[in-house]
Order: structure tokens, then sequence, then C-alpha cells
């Protein structure tokens, strides 16, 4: 073998990315010959090491901020594109650009979320390639080692050409590792035909991978048996959603009809057998709980999802595939593990931070009554809500009474916190006066919330605590609402379509009723309306998933995009009578418009970025774009 100093710039040639640096060029694999790396079993297992990179991190990301939450996106989450959360606008970034709807092909200022997930997942895929056609070659290793390695590269080609589709549509499928003096100029491929093949990869990635509770834990985070079946469940159901399955009619006026590319709408027959093929993927993960290979974190358990005392705690039955991210103190206003970096989306000034992500009034309002009665029906004309009169919601108490959830997720005025109340108000008679987490000042909440989920109380100014954090993939909270909705699409909320006696029904009411342990049916969704499902589906799956950036993708597969993120998002100011209130002070409450968001019905899909279509004649862009 010609022997020559692979650089990962070398190994990352090919039409789709730049010549860039990034902090895996001063990694020592990136230094060692061709010999010495595919010749030598240990380097060789670096180098597929590397392909978990990526999960992290996109070459030419100057902060090494985290693909995939915990501070992506100019530290502050992603959700802050989302109607659920604003983020700050002195770091806002790419969420800026989404809230404004300024962002474009050549991705100003949105590079984080338009640009480099194209470069850093064709990178990822090379590198995985590449993994596929040397481990055979190498010395040294075993026919189990190879066919790991193998399995490991496959699940991670088929996650990251996922990560393409859902933003981009169908795009250029490579499956070998391009050189220099192959044919670049690539087309794209159908959105189904790329689906079909990541299918493909997973179904032979998985008679090697193993179970998660047979995996070694040194080797968390590594893919599992659980974790291919949840991304292929997860494959599917996008496959089969509107924005996949539909006519995309998008108005590109007088342009070019031949700049653009065009996805063939499905028929539906075809659209039924998607839901079909995606209510039976995700039962394949259900038949794992059977087994007692995962399940839904109880009651007592739900805030360790996130977060954990120690990486033994890390690997539980909810968790099917996250990224390992580590220990995490507080330090400085942020979240430190080493030197990777990401601002506390919670803690606010008052409590020593810097909070980039604020929970909005929107995502307030979804949550319904501890009962599961919904309280507000629709807003007027002026944003004020329409209640629920059956539900005892009252605007001035809004927090009490509410799903459970709420007051695991959300920081309101006077929660007790770090041994103190929250103190979001200002003071009536002189609102230059206020609370220690409310200011019109920046790192200060601009909604009157904070985020509590992903900030674990034990990381505190001045603290020395660390607690365990990784980033979630997939868990099975998530494959029991795709189960749901795939099945209430497919055949209906209550009919066993598959014949194994678990209905849409059955898996929706599981997620709604686990917070209560002594009555299993007590928040149960009863109706045989599909539509009026689905939307409380959608509504489960807002809060559940809130900041783990799951609700834009939601709302862009639906193509609901114009009907959610084009409307103004809302938060409030509460006012205090005195500058010394209690928990038992009354508080006036007033909602108030923070944002006027913007979208185009164009934006349901990801301009291919401006510099790729320069350089390849043949890749069309996306519509509207």
């Amino acid at each position: 073998m010609k022997k020559s100093i692979i650089y990962l710039l070398l190994l990352q040639v090919s039409l789709f990315f730049a010549a860039c640096e990034d902090y895996l060029d001063k990694k020592e694999s990136a230094l060692l010959t061709s010999d010495q790396v595919f010749k030598d079993p240990i380097n060789f297992q670096k180098f597929v090491d590397d392909i978990y990179t990526y999960y992290h991190y996109w070459p030419g990301d100057w902060a090494c901020q985290s693909f995939g939450g915990l501070g992506r996106i100019a530290y502050s989450s992603f959700e802050g594109a989302s109607d659920l959360a604003e983020a700050s606008r002195a770091v806002a970034g790419t969420n800026a650009s989404f809230n404004l709807g300024n962002w474009s092909p050549s991705a100003y200022g949105a590079q984080v979320e338009l640009l480099w997930p194209w470069t850093g997942s064709y990178a990822a895929i090379r590198r995985c390639n590449v993994v596929l056609e040397k481990a055979d070659s190498v010395p040294g290793l075993s026919s189990g080692q190879i066919s790991g390695y193998k399995s490991e590269a496959l699940f991670a080609r088929a996650f990251f050409y996922f990560e393409l589709i859902k933003r981009y549509g169908g795009v250029p499928y490579i499956t070998k590792s391009l050189k220099e003096t192959d044919d670049m100029d690539l087309p794209r491929e159908p959105y189904d035909t790329c689906v079909a093949k990541i299918v493909r990869d997973l179904d032979a990635a998985l008679p090697n991978l193993p179970q998660l509770k047979a995996q070694a834990n040194v080797d968390f985070g590594r893919p599992t048996v659980g974790a291919a079946l949840a991304l292929k469940a997860k494959v599917l159901l996008y496959a089969a959603s509107p924005l996949n399955t539909e006519p995309y009619d998008i108005n590109i006026g007088a342009r070019d009809t031949s700049l653009y590319y065009f996805e063939k709408p499905n028929t539906p027959d075809e659209i039924h057998q998607k839901w079909v093929d995606a209510a039976k993927a995700a039962y394949e993960v259900i038949k794992l709980e059977d087994q007692g290979l995962c399940g839904l974190a109880d009651s007592a358990h739900y805030r360790n999802i996130i977060y954990q005392t120690n990486s033994v705690d890390a690997k539980q039955n909810e968790i099917l595939f996250s990224r390992v991210d580590g220990s995490f103190k507080f330090s400085g206003g942020k979240a430190l593990m080493g030197w990777v970096g990401f601002s506390d989306v919670g803690a606010s000034k008052g409590y020593g931070g810097s909070a980039g992500t604020y929970p909005t009034q929107n995502l307030i309002d979804m949550y319904e009554m501890e009962d599961g009665t919904i309280p507000i029906t629709g807003y007027n004309a002026d944003g004020s809500p329409i209640i629920n009169p059956a539900s005892g919601y009252k605007e001035e108490s809004m927090w009490n009474n509410r799903d459970p959830r709420l007051k695991l997720t959300v920081l309101c005025n006077q929660d007790q916190w770090q041994d103190r109340p929250v103190q979001i108000w200002f003071y009536k008679n002189n609102p230059t006066i206020s609370g220690s987490e409310m200011k019109d000042a920046q790192d200060y909440t601009t909604t009157g919330y904070l985020c509590k989920k992903m900030w674990p109380e034990d990381l505190r100014q001045g603290g020395v605590a660390s607690v365990t954090m990784n980033w979630i993939w997939f868990r099975y909270t998530d494959v029991l609402l795709w189960y749901a909705e795939a099945m209430d699409q497919a055949f209906g909320p209550n009919v066993d379509g598959l014949g194994n006696g678990k209905t849409a029904s059955w898996a929706l009411n599981r997620v709604r009723n686990r917070m209560n342990p002594k009555n299993s049916h007590k928040r149960d969704l009863v109706t045989d309306d599909k539509d009026f499902f689905l939307e409380r589906l959608m509504n489960e799956r807002a809060i559940e998933f809130v900041y783990e950036e799951q609700r834009w993708w939601d709302v862009i597969r639906y193509k609901k995009g114009n009907d959610i993120f084009n409307k103004p998002v809302y938060g409030v100011r509460i006012y205090s009578p005195t500058t010394s209130p209690t928990p038992s002070t009354t508080f006036e409450v007033t909602r108030r418009k923070i944002e006027n968001r913007v979208f185009y019905d164009y934006m349901h899909k990801y301009p291919i970025p401006y510099a790729e279509i320069e350089k390849s004649p043949k890749l069309k862009q996306n519509p509207g774009w």
C-alpha cells in the first residue's frame, strides 16, 4: 500500500465539503501513515472511534458546540427555533435567523444548522465508508471485531444519512470513499431511495450489535440492537409523514424549474403502507420491553432520564441511544466538561449563570390539567386564551394543578430551587425594583420562566458537584409515541391493526399515565377521532421532549410550519405588591408578546448549501430557495 500521510482533510475529500480545519486535525491518528492506521488493529480502532466525534461536533464549528443539544447553537438550545422556547438575543445565533425567517442557502448566521450538518454528515459518512472498505484487511482483527466495527460504521452511516434527509430531502447517497479522480458531480437520489438504503444498512448492522444489557459499561454510547431498531423506526416514521409523501407545492414564480429538485408524491395506498411499516418497526422495539431489555422510567426516576449521578446510572432502560458527554460542573455561568462548554439553559444571573434559552408561554399553555382536562382550547385575535371553564384553570394561578411534568420542566416564579424561591417579578409600584431572576437585561429571562429540565439542581454557583449528562438521541418514550402515531394514521386510535393487542391508544396512554403510579388510567385519552388523537399526541410529544429538540422536526414533517412557527411567541410579566414577596403573596400575572416569528412555506425543507450547488451542476436546489 502506498504510504501517505493520512490527514483528516484527505479522508474527507469529495464533492461535498470544502477544505477546512477542525480539531480532529490535531488528533494522533491524523499524523499517521496509511500503513500505521490500516495495518495496526489498535490504530484502526482509533480510526473507527473517530466516527463518534461527529455525533458531537461539525467541522468548522469554531466553538466546538455540540451537534444535537447541550448548547450546540451559540450557547442556546435549538428549541429556541421552535415555539416552545425563546433564545437570548445576545447568543441566539442560528435561532435568531430561524425566528426572523432570514436564513438562506448561503447560511449566513445559521451555519450550525444549515451548512455544517451537510459537510459534517458527509465527512462522517466517508469515514464510515473507509471503515467498511478496510476492516477485512486489517491484520490481527478477529472475525468478531471486524463484524463489530462494520456494524458500528453501518449504523453511523445510516444515522448521518438520516440527519441529511430529514433536513434537505433526498441527497446524493455515497457508499464508497471517493478519490480525487472520481466523478464527484453526483445528483440527488429520491427520498424513498435514501430511506431504503438507510434501512438496508441498519438491517445489515443488527446481527452483530449487542443488546444494551449485554453491552460492557466501557462501550456505553456505541450502538446496540435497541438503538438500531429505534433509528429504523424513526426513519420509517419520517418517511410516512406528509412532508415526504404529499405534493410539495411551493410557488417558485417565474424561475426555471430545471434548477429545482422535485420529489414524486406517494399514492394513498403507498402512504398507508408506509404508516404500517413504521408501526411494525416501532413494535420491534416494544418487543424488547417484553424481554426486559428496555422500558419507561417510572415517576420516581423521571428526572434522572436527562442526568444521572454517575456514568453507570446513565445506562438505563429508558435510554436506547445517547451521546456520551460525561461529567459536568458549574463554573462561570457555564457547565463544563473538560474544554467543552455549554451555557446553562436554565441558570440566569440571579443564580450565577447566563441562561441561553427560556420556556415560552406557548409551552406552558400546552400542559393539561392534572386530571388530563385541556385548560386552553384556543386563542382570541388579540392572543388571549380561550379558557375551558370545566378545567378549573385560572390565569392568576395558571401553574397550579397542571400535568406534573410542567414543574419538572419549567421553573416558575416562587418555585423552590437551590434552597430559595425563584424570584421572577417586578415590584408593581416601581418596576425598577425586581426579583433576582427578573431584569430587562442580558442573561435574565425574557419570558418569565427558566428551564429546569436541563439544569441539575446540584449544579450551582460556588458548588463543586458534578453531574453526568448525556445527550439522548432515542429513548423508549419516543418509540411508544412513534407507535401510537403510526397506528393512529394507519388504523385509527383503537384498532388492533397488527393483531398484537397493542393499539395507538394503548401506547399513548402509557406515556400519559406514567407520572400516576397509583392510577394507571387517570389521564387516559379516550377517543375514536383519528385527527383529535393525533392533535393530542403531538401535544404530548411537545411537552415530553421539550429541550430535546424534537418539536421543530415534528412540526416540519407535518408541513405545519406556517400554522405554528409563523406566529408570535408569548411570555408573562409578573408584578408583586411588595418588595419582599413570599410564596403566599398574590401576584399579578400578565401575558405579553415576546416576538413575532416568521416562517415561509419553502422552509419546510432546508436549502442545499449554495457552495455545494456551485460546485455541482447535477445537484438541484429545493423549491423556493
